[in-house]
C-alpha cells in the first residue's frame, strides 16, 4: 500500500520545480512544465506555485542535489572569492618581466584571469611580436563580498542601525 505522507507533488508540479531549476525563471518553467496560461495569468500561477510550501522544498533538494554533485560547498565558493579578492598581478610574470605561460599558473592566479587575447604583430607580412592582454576578475566585488560574509561592515552602513525621536504626550481622561 502506498502511504501518502502529503508531500508529494503532481506531475505538473515536478516538472516545473525541474524546469524552474533549469533558468529560474518561473513563468518561463510553468509554460514548460505543461500548464496552459493566457497573458500575466502565467505570471501570477507561477508566482502562486513557487510559493507553495511543497513545490518550494522540491527545488531546494533539486538545488542541493546538483550543488553535491558539482561539489559546490561554501568552502569552495570563499576559497574562489578569495582567490580573486587576494589576486596579485606579479604572479602571472617571470622574474624577468616575461608572462608566464598558462601551465605554470598556480590554481588562484589562474582562477583571477577572466580573459587571455593573444595576437601577433606584422610588419610587411612577417610576424615581429606577439601581444598578450590578459584581463582579471573585478578584486573590488570579490572583496565586498567577502566583506559581508565575514560581517566586516561598520555598524553604520547597516540601515538597520537607524534612531528616531518619539515624543510622547500624556493627556488625562478630563482632557488636561
Amino acid at each position: 500500500m502506498n502511504e501518502n505522507t502529503g508531500t508529494e507533488l503532481t506531475p505538473k508540479q515536478q516538472r516545473f520545480a525541474a524546469e524552474y531549476c533549469v533558468d529560474l525563471n518561473a513563468t518561463a518553467a510553468y509554460r514548460r512544465a505543461g500548464y496552459n496560461a493566457r497573458g500575466n495569468a502565467a505570471e501570477a500561477c507561477a508566482s502562486r506555485l513557487l510559493s507553495n510550501a511543497k513545490v518550494q522544498q522540491a527545488i531546494r533538494e533539486k538545488e542541493r542535489i546538483a550543488a553535491s554533485r558539482l561539489e559546490v560547498t561554501a568552502e569552495n565558493v570563499l576559497r574562489e572569492a578569495s582567490a580573486l579578492a587576494f589576486s596579485d598581478i606579479r604572479r602571472l610574470f617571470n622574474v624577468d618581466g616575461s608572462p608566464k605561460s598558462i601551465q605554470e599558473l598556480d590554481d588562484a592566479t589562474a582562477a583571477a584571469i577572466s580573459s587571455i587575447e593573444v595576437g601577433e604583430m606584422r610588419s610587411e607580412g612577417k610576424v615581429i611580436g606577439r601581444v598578450c592582454k590578459i584581463k582579471l576578475w573585478d578584486k573590488n566585488s570579490a572583496q565586498e563580498r567577502l566583506f559581508k560574509h565575514l560581517g566586516l561592515f561598520r555598524k553604520e552602513n547597516n540601515p538597520q542601525s537607524t534612531a528616531s525621536n518619539i515624543q510622547i504626550s500624556f493627556v488625562s481622561a478630563d482632557g488636561k
